[in-house]
This record gives C-alpha cells, structure tokens and sequence, in this order.
C-alpha cells in the first residue's frame, strides 16, 4: 500500500563530496518497505521542480518509524534537496514498486552487485537477509563507482560483516576495474549463485549478460525515468521478452511492474 505525506526531516548528513543522507520520520512507509521499492520525492510545492523524484530506500527503522534515502547532489533537483534542513518536510509518497525477493534454494550463494548510487536497495536487501538469519557469510556484496568518492554503503556493508568486494574504475578503493571483473571471480567460486543486482544500466546489462552465460539466476533494478512513479505516465517503459506476444516482447512499467526484473528477460536495447 503506498502512501502519500508530508515527512518529516529528523537528520540530513553530508557523508561525502557529493553525497548526502537524509532520515525521515515517515512509519506508515517504514512499516512497508522493502529493498527494491522507492519514494518519490518533492522538496518544494512550487512548479520547480514541476515532477517528483525517485530514491531507493536505502535503510528502515520500523520500531522508529524512520526510513533513509542517500543522494548524490550534482543536478539541480538533489542541489536544491541538500538545502533542506532538519526539522523541514519532504512530500513522499511510497513504498512504489515490486522488491527483491532472495533466493531460498539451499545452499545458494547470493552475490548482490551495486554500482554508485544502486548501492541502496542492495544494502537493504543485504540487511533483510541477515535479519531473517541468512548467514552473513553467505553473502558477497561488489560494491562499485567510478572512483573513491562516489562509493556508496561502504561503511554500512562492513558493519553487515558481509563478504564485501570494492571496485572503482580508477583503482582509488578496491580493485581497479568494473563490477563484472569481480563478479565474473565470484561465479567462478563454484556452488549454485543468485545474483540481484542495481546500478547504471549499462553495468546492468553486462551483469544480466554475463549471468545468462553461466545460467545464473538475476534479479536487476532497472534504471529509468520515473515522473510519476504510479504506473500512468509511461515515462518508465521498459520491454521484457514475452514468447507469446506477436512482437516477442511486451512493455512494462518500471515503476509499477518493476523495477525488479529477470535480468534475462529485459531487452537492453
């Protein structure tokens, strides 16, 4: 059940150069979320910004009544959020969207793949697992970014104790690399492997590409356009095969349907 209100701003942390947190007191959607969903976010009841944003719950406190999303302020929509204080509201609306669901095949792997700001929902879903008594060291998290800075949940991950995996394109943190490198290593590591994975699409379709070679099972969070994020502007069309359709396709919504998709199933062109 989604929610519309008016939260709200009960911390706003500046964790990096770019990067902010803000916590919401908001129990209605604390009570319901779950890694994958997302808000939509309106800081300001003006025409500007005309449409809402959305974020990807990145943390829920459920006895609190809090929910967290994180950002990176480099446009003119989260500039304008980093300016927002404790004590003022956000306009949300949520939890929107279908969420991850983690594999119970026994003695399955679950490797979670994260890129930049994909890294939220793989956090929660992360801490879901270990909340239901999913042995932490059964989960691999790579963690990737272009550089350092741009990394996100690092810290968070650790505190998990989950197997996590740090690369960045130019080689600050972690491994110098891409996020399919060290997973291309993980799968490697034999036993049966569930992959869910969020981030830019371009990484998601490697990820999805390379899991369809070795017949792994993976979960995507598409990224894409979210005006609305209540199924009725179609801004967020994404096409998934479908056999039984005349074009062997059929378009779904990202934020309706999705955005959790089989990686397999989305056509990435």
């Amino acid at each position: 059940m989604r929610h519309q209100l008016d939260a709200p701003i009960l911390a706003h942390r500046r964790l990096a150069e770019y990067e902010y947190e803000v916590v919401l007191h908001a129990p209605a959607v604390a009570a319901e979320a779950r890694a994958g969903q997302f808000l939509e976010v309106l800081y300001d009841h003006s025409l500007s910004p005309y449409t809402r944003r959305p974020f990807s719950v990145f943390k829920v406190d459920r006895q609190a009544g809090t929910v967290t999303i994180v950002y990176l302020a480099r446009g003119a929509f989260t500039q304008g959020m980093a300016r927002q204080r404790v004590g003022e509201t956000l306009s949300i609306v949520g939890p929107l969207g279908n969420h991850f669901v983690a594999s119970d095949a026994p003695g399955v792997r679950h490797v979670l793949v994260a890129g930049g700001v994909g890294a939220p929902p793989m956090y929660l879903l992360a801490w879901e697992m270990v909340q239901a008594g999913e042995d932490a060291g059964r989960l691999v998290v790579i963690d990737g970014a272009r550089s350092r800075e741009l990394l996100v949940a690092v810290r968070e991950f650790q505190e998990l104790g989950v197997g996590l995996r740090l690369v960045t394109d130019d080689g600050s943190a972690g491994r110098r690399g891409v996020v399919t490198d060290l997973l291309r290593e993980a799968l490697d590591e034999g036993g049966p492997a569930q992959v869910y994975s969020c981030g830019p699409t371009a990484m998601l379709r490697a990820v999805s590409e390379l899991c369809a070679e070795r017949a792994v099972p993976c979960l995507v969070s598409v990224e894409t356009m979210m005006p609305c994020g209540l199924g009725v502007c179609m801004g967020c069309a994404v096409k998934i095969r479908d056999a039984s359709h005349p074009d062997g396709y059929q378009v779904l919504r990202g934020c309706h349907e999705g955005p959790i998709f089989r990686g397999e199933d989305v056509l990435w062109d």
